[in-house]
């Protein structure tokens, strides 16, 4: 009789030490406070692995930005024991991931149990999309459509299919359909100028694309040559000319980080002996940045190398003028201006 009470007791405690922890995590979730409730809830996981402590581990676990351990907090737990919030987020965890058929796998199951969930059925549509499915994309918003025209989410996707599909017409009236909505963001002003475009609709086109530069700030290039494009066929040469030149200039290349990389790969060359690779990348970093004053140098000494001495010559002159308008020259660079003179 002693032994049952002690056993009614000792499991009672076990249970009021449990709840008092599950009151515990959920107040420090409710404050924000994720670490600590990951400390409480993985306590009791220890001691009774359930279903629902697992989901709110992972709910505190993709509130971090954790997804990779979000979705491994809930391997092998059965997918229909899990919740609409759980399973959107091992959704978005794989996505974030960029696991794409994961992504799908999840989306699906999601729609299986809740068809009407109008976010799912635009991101899922947006992976079939970058999957190169525009079909498959359709086919599912479309369905979603028949029972609610009304969700932007949804609609956004749909416009982008048909303008992916190359269907110009049904694509400017699903853009100016969400412009109506309030969806008035740059991609899809940008996109309903470049169906005005295709459809040989100048003018507003023109309107469209103007819409597009001033929310990019005019620094974009797609909507500005596009809207040269546009001016062209209204016959506006120098408005043309002016958007070609500015959507020119954002497309020049990094000079800074072209010359890191041309540096980078000559330096590559450079230590394996490949003299004649090296010198086309030195010259080609020195291009980059003309101010480099150790680039002219190594060029010199692979045309030594390559023997090709005017050559040489003349990249280690246009060292040492680099390298002379120092005051104060390291010892690494008054040796490298020694060996240059000789």
């Amino acid at each position: 009789m002693k032994q049952i009470l002690f056993l009614i007791i000792l499991l009672s405690s076990v249970s009021i030490a449990h709840a008092d922890d599950i009151h515990k995590g959920d107040s420090c979730l409710a404050a924000y406070d994720l670490s600590g409730a990951l400390k409480y809830y993985e306590a009791i996981l220890k001691r009774k692995p359930t279903t629902a402590v697992k989901m709110k581990i992972a709910e505190c676990l993709y509130r971090q930005h954790n997804y990779a351990r979000c979705i491994s907090a809930l391997d092998s737990t059965a997918i229909d024991s899990l919740d609409h919030d759980t399973m959107r987020r091992l959704f978005y965890s794989h996505r974030k991931l960029r696991h794409r058929s994961k992504t799908i796998s999840w989306g699906k199951e999601i729609l299986l149990r809740w068809p009407m969930d109008g976010e799912i059925v635009a991101d899922l549509a947006s992976e079939y999309l970058a999957l190169d499915l525009p079909e498959k994309a359709e086919g599912l918003c479309n369905k979603y459509w028949m029972h609610d025209e009304k969700n932007l989410a949804v609609n956004n996707i749909m416009a982008d299919i048909y303008f992916v599909q190359r269907q110009y017409e049904i694509a400017m009236s699903s853009y100016l359909l969400l412009l109506q909505q309030g969806d008035s963001t740059y991609k899809n002003i940008f996109n309903l100028g470049i169906c005005f475009e295709q459809m040989n609709k100048p003018e507003q086109a023109r309107k469209a694309l103007d819409k597009a530069i001033a929310l990019s700030d005019s620094d974009i290039a797609a909507p500005l040559y596009h809207q040269g494009a546009v001016l062209n066929t209204l016959k506006e040469y120098p408005q043309a000319m002016a958007c070609f030149r500015r959507a020119m200039s954002l497309l020049y290349p990094n000079n800074a980080i072209l010359f890191a990389c041309h540096r980078g790969l000559a330096e590559g060359y450079y230590a394996g002996q490949d003299y004649r690779h090296a010198v086309d990348l030195f010259l080609q970093a020195e291009h980059d940045d003309p101010t480099s004053i150790t680039t002219p140098y190594y060029t010199g000494v692979c045309y030594d190398m390559l023997g090709q001495h005017a050559k040489a010559r003349a990249a280690y002159q246009r060292f040492l003028k680099l390298a002379e308008a120092f005051e104060h020259p390291g010892k690494d660079l008054r040796d490298m201006m020694e060996r240059a003179k000789r």
